[in-house]
């Protein structure tokens, strides 16, 4: 349909999430920032919001957006619980959510423009605009042609990279076409296996 997509992401999203009256987690305080009590002992102090590395960190982050995105009349889709979308009169928009990394999608920029704002305002968040890169694949997109490529060249590179093959040649076949594979040429026992 030819829909505009755009991305953003929510800044420090796990700082956003807070815990539950039933969660009790406590935690020392930071070199540099202790406070002491009126005795002069160090406290430990009660998190009242969730922290990267916190175990519940992921879920109580999920749980703010989603009452977030309910509040704001999108619903959850019950195939997948990381995918939201909302009618509005004849316009549609459908978001996909990742952590932080969110895409939307819709029959109006302008409502995708206005629904982004909203979350904004709510929580920090950066537009990465119309969508270019997502979790680490290339999107490069022809609108005119309405076609849509996926390329993950620079993960291919980085692996080819680790295993020191970054300075390997492409061939069109995929052994060179004058290796003859002889039976004869298979090893024989088990020393030959392991060695080659």
């Amino acid at each position: 349909h030819d829909w505009p997509i755009d991305v953003f992401d929510f800044n420090s999203a796990f700082l956003n999430g807070e815990l539950g009256p039933s969660e009790e987690l406590y935690m020392q305080q930071p070199p540099g920032f202790e406070k002491v009590s009126d005795t002069g002992r160090p406290m430990v102090l009660r998190l009242r919001k969730a922290l990267y590395g916190l175990k519940q960190g992921g879920r109580t982050w999920y749980e703010t957006v989603r009452r977030l995105l309910e509040e704001e009349k999108f619903q959850r889709a019950e195939a997948d619980h990381a995918v939201f979308f909302l009618r509005d009169g004849p316009h549609f928009l459908a978001l996909a959510i990742h952590v932080d990394d969110c895409t939307m999608t819709g029959t109006s920029q302008a409502l995708i423009d206005d629904y982004r704002d909203r979350f904004h305002r709510r929580y920090s968040l950066t537009n990465l605009g119309p969508i270019s890169w997502l979790l680490g694949i290339e999107i490069a997109r022809d609108r005119g042609a309405r076609t849509i490529a996926l390329s993950q060249r620079n993960y291919i590179d980085s692996v080819l990279e680790k295993f020191k093959l970054d300075d390997a040649h492409p061939l069109l076949v995929p052994k060179h076409p004058n290796l003859s594979l002889l039976r004869n040429k298979s090893p024989s026992n088990p020393h030959e296996v392991a060695r080659m």
